[in-house]
């Protein structure tokens, strides 16, 4: 206690207290009163931090009974409002960031009806230290992002992985994913090229009614123009007269062909120029074919539109093209460029699947040369000269055909963004159901007899079954099955698989098998984190419209958060092995987190320094790709108004900190701010089994003011 001017002491709990009585500014010549009494003074801390919560307390008598009125004042950091009764009042004082003039001092201030007033002084004492920390205890309210990370009962922030089934009918994740996809295997005479699209993309084009409900099951293909053609399936080919209330919008810049209608059953089409030779001559007729309806396999006569070249056809480069980024590549599933009027709405992955020891493709139709003759795993052309768009890049980062070349990088999609795969095939259109090979149906009858088919090399098979233009000929459910660990053998006969088959495990079934023992012996390589198929059986289940599905999707037992799939590249199915071109899909975990802001704010300070400790561990399996990165900033949050809210893009200052426990202090006076807060990124590296997790973060601070 400091000063003491009348009779009666005040009490002071936690602090010091000085009490000062101030006079009246007109007392009265005819009698002599006296001023309030202060009859107790507490504060509960004393001793404060920056951003320390004080709650302070004052109790006064009038030795005359006069009512009294209380006030407050403070020579540094935040007052909140006063509550104040006949004989008593209190205030909740935080403490400031920083000290500008001096030590924190609160006045109170109690006066009676005559206008005399009693000082109470509440003295503080300051101090800033690194060690004090501001992070709490692990809780969603106290982040403002958390991306792929889950909250631990125990404490630790943890990546959170997903390692559940994917569809073909509907690939998406629940959480966001870094997407890889690797290339297998090739074994077909037909050239492939893969690809994707965003379905929301397509949604957005118009394409696709989703019925008003989130899942897209239940979605269908728009036919808009009421020819009976899906509009997706219209701009894949440029179908649509150029004129007329049916007309669309052409999917290019510029035509190869000037448009040649044709007519089928009264409703009039251009011709595809992905189906027609190089002259773009006529290439419509009616002509009788067998019925690609399962069992009921009889002639009828049918609308057929294109033409194709055979393997002795004579190649020609400007042939069955629609022009664009890559000409035998539908321009819809391009990605957008000048060269399809920005209309594309495609990624590409692989522009040449071939793995093969020749240096050609079919009939010279493939979208880039092949320049490598072997069989080794790796695409025969230079997958890194091109994007993960198909773009061609200004700078090559691996130049050559190298083991780099096997893998593209689709980057990060986000959660229940869902993707649909397709793939492109350069090779001979036929239609003989003896080999389960038909013409694509562009149209349908209501009772699911076609009513046009396309003839064209240039042909698309979705892994969404319903949206392929091709007929399943056998109708049968599942449509086909392998025993996925057995080595494929083509002398196996998938419908009594008895000989060159295997078991099914713990099963009395035997199946043909799937994939080449290259390919098994393949996949077990580190370049695919080593997966091991085991001896059980995969399906393919029918499309529910009639349409043949062309995509076994398989995820990997051995390895969880990657998945085969196999496409079969027939249309019709051909000999439903499913295995003529395979990739590796794979979901690679990435964690974010960002926490709220940990100072207050307060103009007349900026922080200096920032001290950071933390606690990590990585797991088991992790590889040197894993691990956990951080920064911190001091300007997370833009204010004003009296409201803050998250900066975007704060100015961060990486910290460089070793795997495990470690701490480090950071200058940060040079990005002046008060706005503290800290990030952290995870990531889980190539090992599935890896799962880093954040287990403790402390953080401290100090101020400075403000330079005048």
């Amino acid at each position: 206690m400091h000063l003491k001017r009348f009779p009666l002491p005040a009490l002071l709990a936690g602090g010091a207290l000085s009490v000062i009585v101030l006079p009246a500014h007109a007392a009265s010549t005819q009698a002599v009163y006296l001023a309030p009494q202060v009859t107790q003074a507490t504060q509960s801390r004393a001793a404060v931090h920056p951003g320390d919560l004080s709650q302070l307390q004052l109790q006064a008598t009038d030795p005359q009974g006069s009512p009294l009125t209380f006030s407050w004042s403070a020579t540094t950091g935040t007052s909140g409002t006063p509550v104040s009764d006949a004989s008593s009042s209190s205030l909740d004082w935080t403490a400031p960031q920083c000290l500008v003039d001096g030590p924190p001092q609160v006045r109170a201030t109690v006066t009676n009806g005559y206008g005399l007033s009693t000082e109470a002084l509440f003295d503080f004492d300051f101090t800033q230290s690194l060690d004090v920390d501001r992070q709490p205890d692990f809780t969603p309210s106290d982040f403002d992002e958390v991306s792929n990370m889950v909250f631990q009962p125990e404490g630790p922030l943890r990546l959170n992985v997903y390692q559940g089934a994917l569809y073909s009918e509907r690939i998406l994740f629940p959480n966001e994913q870094r997407l890889s996809v690797a290339f297998v295997h090739e074994s077909a005479g037909a050239s492939h090229a893969l690809g994707y699209v965003f379905y929301d993309d397509l949604v957005a084009r118009g394409y696709v009614n989703t019925q008003g409900t989130p899942n897209s099951s239940d979605d269908t293909l728009v036919d808009a123009n009421g020819n009976g053609i899906a509009d997706l399936h219209e701009d894949l080919y440029n179908l649509a007269p150029p004129s007329g209330a049916q007309a669309r919008p052409y999917i290019g810049a510029a035509r190869r062909c000037a448009p040649r209608t044709f007519i089928s059953q009264g409703v009039t089409l251009t011709q595809p120029e992905l189906a027609l030779n190089a002259t773009c001559a006529s290439a419509f007729v009616r002509q009788t074919l067998m019925d690609a309806r399962p069992g009921m396999h009889d002639p009828y006569a049918v609308d057929v539109v294109g033409t194709t070249p055979t393997e002795t056809t004579t190649p020609n480069a400007s042939a069955w093209s629609d022009l664009g980024l890559h000409p035998r590549v539908p321009n819809l599933l391009e990605p957008a460029h000048a060269a399809n009027n920005q209309r594309g709405l495609g990624h590409l992955l692989f522009l040449l699947a071939d793995d093969d020891d020749e240096l050609t493709t079919f009939n010279q139709l493939g979208v880039v040369p092949d320049i490598q003759p072997l069989e080794d795993g790796i695409p025969d052309y230079d997958v890194s000269r091109y994007d993960a768009n198909g773009i061609l890049r200004a700078v090559n980062p691996d130049p050559g055909i190298t083991p780099n070349d096997r893998i593209v990088d689709l980057g990060v999609v986000p959660a229940g963004k869902e993707l649909v795969f397709f793939l492109v095939t350069q090779y001979e259109s036929r239609h003989d159901l003896d080999q389960d090979w038909v013409y694509p149906c562009l149209r349908k009858a209501s009772n699911g007899q076609c009513t046009l088919h396309l003839k064209s090399p240039i042909q698309v098979f979705f892994s969404k079954a319903k949206w392929n233009l091709d007929q399943d000929p056998r109708g049968r459910v599942p449509v086909a099955q392998r025993n996925i660990g057995c080595a494929y053998s083509d002398l196996c006969n998938p419908d009594l698989p008895q000989m060159d088959s295997c078991p099914v495990l713990n099963s009395t079934q035997r199946l043909c098998g799937w994939l080449s023992a290259d390919t098994l012996t393949r996949l077990q390589q580190p370049a695919y984190h080593n997966v091991v198929l085991p001896m059980v059986s995969a399906g393919v289940l029918p499309s529910g419209n009639g349409n043949m599905p062309h995509l076994l999707m398989q995820p990997s037992p051995s390895t969880p958060g990657q998945w085969l799939m196999g496409f079969e590249d027939m249309p019709g199915g051909g000999d439903r092995d499913f295995n003529d071109v395979v990739f590796l899909l794979r979901g690679t975990q990435e964690g974010r987190v960002r926490s709220r802001v940990l100072s207050q704010d307060d103009a007349s300070c900026r922080i200096a320094q920032v001290s950071f400790t933390k606690r990590d561990v990585l797991g088991t399996g992790c590889d040197a790709t894993a691990g956990v990165t951080y920064a911190v900033a001091t300007d997370c949050g833009l204010c004003g108004a009296g409201t803050c809210v998250p900066n975007p893009t704060p100015t961060w200052h990486p910290l460089s900190l070793p795997p495990g426990a470690a701490g480090t202090t950071v200058d940060v006076s040079g990005t002046p701010g008060q706005q503290l807060c800290w990030k952290a990124q995870v990531a889980q590296g190539a090992s599935f089994g890896c799962l880093p997790a954040i287990v403790t973060v402390d953080v401290g601070y100090v101020s400075e003011p403000v330079a005048p």
